[in-house]
């Protein structure tokens, strides 16, 4: 469904990469939690599989498909296939819960008797079947979350990525949300979640991925949030910001002063200077989708002002 043949992304030259000679799968019908440390690359991966970035080298598979071969007029129909949830919802303000809903369904061209079945029985999935009428601001943290994931489900699409969908949430809210993600994924949806929420993957206990300094340290196929791994930084085996792999290698071998001390020590040579891994922040990251949403939230708004598309 997903797969990563040897992908290095750099976003700036010289840098160290975001992510790096990564090798992974994602199976159709998994669940996966993504954790790791802020700047880990675990929102890099994701800006990939929706090919808003492209790796500097490697390949990135999604369907079946080479996203490299996929010319740009394309990668709308690929995106359609793979539904997006964020920390902060990014609910049209002014728009209702139904008709934020129907967005996705108009962009699309879906005809008005489709929509009039398939947003009701979203709403009623995500158990808000009596709140369609209400605007954002009238509905809690989690009800929106439920509405940003039945508008990111409406198309049901066979990835579903969510970044830090609970991060906003109160536990119990929280507990919610993971078990409607479940149940998509019951359905057949792969889902993909980058979280740093610990409760939430001891609870489900579904494959755990761990990224540190944008390679994969830790794939444990029903794993906890904390590991005995040592390269394990949200365990606390390292500290926050020890994210270089290689730089903790070269830390451990001596230098050429230290080897020259020591007859029968082969000179290594001096470590290599390596500057910190840079990973642009989440905002920064995502400013190229923000763009990209805005754009299609003018559209939607013209489409539902038409009476032509409305209900």
């Amino acid at each position: 469904m997903i797969r990563f043949d040897d992908v290095t992304k750099t976003y700036i030259r010289g840098q160290n990469p975001a992510v790096e000679n990564l090798d992974i799968e994602f199976a159709r019908g998994e669940f996966v939690f993504l954790v790791g440390a802020s700047g880990s690359g675990k929102s890099t991966l994701m800006r990939m599989v929706l090919k808003e970035t492209a790796p500097t080298s490697g390949t990135v598979h999604v369907a079946g498909k080479d996203l490299s071969r996929i010319p740009s007029w394309r990668v709308p129909a690929l995106r359609r296939d793979i539904g997006m949830v964020f920390q902060d919802f990014r609910l049209l303000p002014s728009k209702t819960a139904y008709q934020n809903i129907e967005f996705a369904l108009a962009v699309i061209g879906t005809p008005r008797k489709v929509v009039r079945r398939l947003v009701p029985e979203m709403l009623e999935m995500v158990g808000l079947e009596d709140k369609g009428r209400r605007l954002p601001h009238e509905l809690s943290g989690g009800e929106q979350q439920r509405v940003a994931i039945a508008r990111a489900y409406v198309n049901r699409p066979s990835i579903l990525l969510a970044d830090e969908p609970t991060g906003n949430l109160d536990p119990s809210t929280a507990e919610g949300i993971l078990d409607l993600l479940a149940e998509i994924n019951d359905r057949g949806t792969t889902v993909v979640m980058a979280t740093h929420d610990r409760t939430a993957v001891d609870r489900m206990r579904r494959r755990v991925v761990e990224m540190v300094g944008g390679r994969v340290v830790r794939d444990d196929p029903e794993g906890t949030y904390e590991s005995v791994a040592p390269v394990s930084v949200i365990s606390g085996n390292l500290p926050d910001g020890a994210e270089d792999l290689e730089d903790r290698e070269d830390q451990d071998r001596p230098t050429t002063d230290e080897a020259a001390t020591d007859e029968d020590t082969t000179d290594v040579g001096a470590t290599d200077e390596r500057r910190p891994l840079i990973e642009p922040d989440a905002d920064d990251l995502l400013d190229e989708r923000d763009a990209h949403l805005r754009e299609e939230d003018e559209a939607f708004a013209e489409a539902l002002d038409d009476p032509e598309a409305t209900r």
